[in-house]
């Protein structure tokens, strides 16, 4: 590759001597106007020596003299004639790069003219190539002129839609190579917009906002001889208004052959300004206010004015509003004719132009429902070039009042209730009768029912809608009779067109109130559709009965007393409802803990006789309680194998349940009963619990030894004869959370920690159970208790289950010790500082004894070589 770079600059340093030196100027001749300046650009190429070049520029006149112009290597260079110019600063060379220049002549004169060379002295190591380069310069007399006409420079007003041409004239001398361009602007403020111009090449370029009106032929630039030069302007808009400027200018082509313009003057023609015709559109509505009875003929007239009247087309729409303001958002639109004067109406309503500034509208057989605020809008389409449209102006007339009268029909409207309830859950009966009727031929009667709560003279009072029937025969419920409607609960009839129905099936006792229905009249119109003309609303009929709340009285029975371990127990419950109809009951057996005081749950039986176990959870006699139903008011419980355990005050809760519409059960009212007591003549010995710590506040890591200590007091009795169910818990200060137990078989049951720590319970004595909690942390804090359930064992081998017993409890308490929570981390920490430093100190010495010892014999063989030497 290295080899291929070298080849490759030899061949391009052959290349460029055999080329040699190349100096450029621009192709001419160029053609300038007197006054105006010329820079001319000079490069050299393929040269040798510096990279900065000199560059002389010499004159050569049409007589044939030669001047020294400037230079950039001699300042004396400079022929006398120029020096001056060139001092000045009017005629000067600059550089543009180190091999590039530029002469610039300002305000060029007529003896300008000739051809300038362009010089580069050889800095080349042999003469090879060109060493300057020539181009023609002409300087023309400045003889572009443009004017506008006296008689169209002054300012003109024209109305929106109309036409206007201006003039301007623009001419130059024939000179070879030049061409005349004439351009149109307008100019708004101080922003110009190019309109049309007449190019060099003579062909016509409109400008971007203008060039679909061009094609159109709304804009034209006409050449009317000698020099003139016209701009038609058709159907004049709003955006034509500003000053317009005719624009000449003088150009000729550079070296690529694209023309430059070289000269440009210009001059106002005139300021156009264009009146809209929105201002001046007048809208009116002929007649004034009108009384016309119903199924006359309503006519109305639009009349409008406006400038330009001719060339603009109007389109016309005729709405009525219920209020006297022209609102197109409330109002209804009648006919429609657009500015084609096609009309868009129905047979009744019509619209025609009677003139070209006048339309009328025809309203046959109107209606009462007709009567309003009749206005019409009208909007004016200007026309465009190419055939299109533009809205110009839109207004809407001032509305003038039409009544229209008929005869409303009357007729009074009587409430009557045929069937009401004496009981929650009756049937009621409404009956709402049309009486009277006058002027209703046609007429469609409908109703609505309403309901009104009682409330008090000083509150306001509120209606609710039960239902209705609308124009259509439609039924619709109100929100809060939705569900009673839709499940046919509340009923609507029609006996006859002048008698409508209203049936409760199953009163409920919100259903007391006031009721009123109001009876509406619908007249239809052309259109078939209905329109109420008239509402009459009954009188106020309450609907209400006595009402006593209902009551539930319980009265429990045993039937079988209690007076030892093992006998059988039975309960009845007596139940006497009072204002309940069709009652149904459910059951729940409770019982009170005679020490605790704490209510317990045995079973329940629901209102369909489904029974169930609630808090009788003893697995082993599931089947000892029964709960019988044994008449529609009556209930039994019964309890076999009694232990002392169910000690205690047994009584039972009842619910009463009554159906509501649709067979819905719902909670009438509940009662409990009076208590029976279960007791035993002889329930054995005492018992006492009570709690040893060794401590109560420990640190976390330790382990806490909590002994459950159980006392008999009483009669006596072996160790075989008593055994024990013993259950610990903790308490904190939001839950109880069990932890360990040992039924009276010694079976353990332990619960997961959940992050605590474990804990064990052993039997250390036969009375004597010790819970211990291994690896405390603080999660462990809280109060601790020991319940023990004793078990006898009755003469005849039984084993009699006794009441539980709960000791009081021990508040364990774990502190956190900074010591003892930093004695490990820090005695880790310093013995693995010191393991690393030996380990460190053992690594140096290895590499100072082994590794280190031939190159320091080296050095000192070295050394002494280099002493012997001295020697020498």
């Amino acid at each position: 590759m290295e080899h291929f770079f070298d080849s490759f600059f030899v061949l391009s340093t052959i290349f460029a001597l055999c080329l040699g030196r190349i100096v450029k100027v621009p192709a001419g001749p160029l053609i300038r106007v007197e006054g105006r300046d010329i820079v001319i650009p000079c490069n050299v190429s393929h040269f040798d020596g510096p990279p900065e070049q000199d560059f002389d520029w010499e004159l050569t006149q049409d007589s044939g003299s030669k001047m020294q112009v400037v230079s950039t290597l001699d300042s004396s260079f400079t022929d006398k004639s120029y020096e001056g110019r060139v001092n000045s600063g009017e005629i000067a060379v600059e550089r543009t790069s180190a091999s590039s220049v530029v002469l610039k002549i300002k305000h060029v004169k007529l003896t300008d003219s000739g051809k300038y060379k362009c010089l580069t002295p050889s800095t080349d190591a042999s003469i090879s190539g060109n060493y300057d380069a020539e181009v023609e310069l002409r300087v023309i007399s400045d003889s572009l002129k443009v004017a506008a006409p006296q008689s169209r420079s002054k300012t003109g007003s024209i109305t929106e839609g109309s036409s206007f041409d201006l003039r301007c004239t623009a001419s130059q001398d024939s000179v070879e190579g030049t061409r005349l361009s004439v351009t149109w602007e307008v100019r708004r403020g101080a922003a110009s917009e190019k309109i049309l111009s007449l190019n060099p090449d003579g062909g016509v370029m409109a400008g971007s906002d203008y060039s679909q009106r061009y094609q159109a032929g709304g804009v034209r630039l006409e050449l009317l001889g000698n020099g003139v030069y016209r701009l038609v302007v058709s159907q004049a808009l709003p955006t034509d208004e500003g000053t317009y400027v005719c624009v000449a200018g003088q150009w000729v082509k550079d070296e690529s052959g694209a023309w430059k313009n070289i000269l440009e003057k210009s001059t106002d023609v005139g300021e156009v300004k264009v009146t809209p015709i929105a201002p001046s559109l007048m809208v009116s509505v002929g007649g004034g206010n009108v009384t016309l009875n119903a199924d006359s003929t309503l006519e109305l007239t639009c009349t409008v004015a406006t400038a330009n009247s001719d060339a603009i087309r109007m389109e016309v729409t005729w709405y009525v509003s219920p209020t006297p303001g022209a609102d197109q958002g409330s109002s209804r639109l009648l006919v429609h004719m657009d500015r084609d004067s096609v009309v868009n109406g129905s047979d009744a309503v019509t619209v025609s132009r009677v003139s070209a500034d006048t339309t009328r509208l025809v309203f046959r057989e109107v209606e009462k429902t007709d009567t309003g605020y009749y206005f019409c809008k009208v909007v004016g389409w200007m026309p465009q070039s190419g055939g299109t449209w533009y809205k110009a102006a839109e207004k809407t007339s001032t509305s003038v009042r039409v009544t229209v009268t008929s005869l409303e029909p009357t007729y009074s409207v009587l409430l009557s209730a045929p069937t009401t309830p004496h009981f929650s859950d009756d049937p009621t009966e409404l009956e709402c009768k049309v009486t009277d009727v006058q002027n209703a031929n046609g007429t469609r009667m409908t109703v609505s029912w309403h309901y009104r709560k009682p409330t008090p003279a000083d509150l306001p009072v509120s209606d609710d809608l039960i239902a209705t029937m609308d124009q259509n025969w439609d039924l619709q419920a109100g929100e809060k009779y939705k569900e009673r409607v839709g499940k046919g609960h509340i009923v609507l009839t029609k006996l006859d067109p002048a008698v409508f129905k209203l049936q409760v099936l199953h009163t409920r006792d919100t259903d007391r109130g006031e009721y009123f229905c109001t009876v509406s009249a619908w007249a239809q119109t052309k259109d078939h559709s209905w329109v109420k003309t008239n509402d009459v609303s009954s009188t106020i009929l309450p609907v209400s009965w006595e009402q006593e709340d209902p009551s539930l009285t319980v009265v429990a029975t045993p039937l079988k007393a209690v007076f030892s371990g093992g006998d059988p127990f039975e309960m009845a419950c007596k139940v006497t409802g009072k204002k309940l109809k069709n009652p149904k009951y459910s059951v729940l057996i409770n019982v009170e803990e005679p020490s605790s005081r704490k209510i317990r749950k045995i079973m329940s039986m629901s209102q369909d006789s489904v029974t169930r176990l609630e808090e009788w959870n003893e697995k082993d006699r599931l089947d000892n309680v029964v709960l019988e139903k044994s008449s529609a008011d009556e209930f039994r419980f019964r309890m076999y194998l009694t232990q002392i355990s169910d000690a205690g005050y047994y009584y039972c809760e009842v619910t009463a349940w009554t159906p509501d519409a649709g067979n819905t059960w719902s909670e009438a009212t509940r009662g409990i009963s009076n208590k029976v007591k279960i007791d035993f003549e002889n329930t054995g010995p005492a018992f006492n619990v009570s709690l040893h710590s060794d401590k109560l506040t420990v640190y976390p890591g330790q382990t806490v030894k909590i002994e459950c200590v159980i006392t008999v007091q009483g009669a006596a009795a072996g160790t075989d004869d008593i055994s024990y169910d013993v259950k610990w818990s903790v308490s904190t200060e939001d839950k109880s959370v069990f932890l360990v137990s040992m039924d009276r078989w010694g079976v353990r049951t332990l619960t997961p920690r959940n992050g605590t720590s474990d804990c064990s319970l052993e039997r250390i004595k036969p009375r004597t159970y010790r819970l211990s909690i291994h690896n405390t942390k603080d999660t462990d804090r809280g109060s601790y208790h020991c319940s023990v359930t004793p078990w006898l064992k009755t003469s005849d081998g039984a084993w009699q289950k006794s009441l539980e017993i709960q000791s009081e409890p021990v508040h364990l308490k774990v502190d956190f010790a900074m010591l003892e929570s930093l004695k490990y981390p820090l005695l880790f920490g310093a013995t693995a500082a010191l393991c690393v430093g030996l380990l460190a100190m053992l690594i140096g010495y290895i590499g100072a004894r082994f590794c280190c010892k031939n190159a320091l014999q080296d050095d000192m063989r070295g050394n002494r070589r280099l002493v012997s030497m001295e020697m020498d």
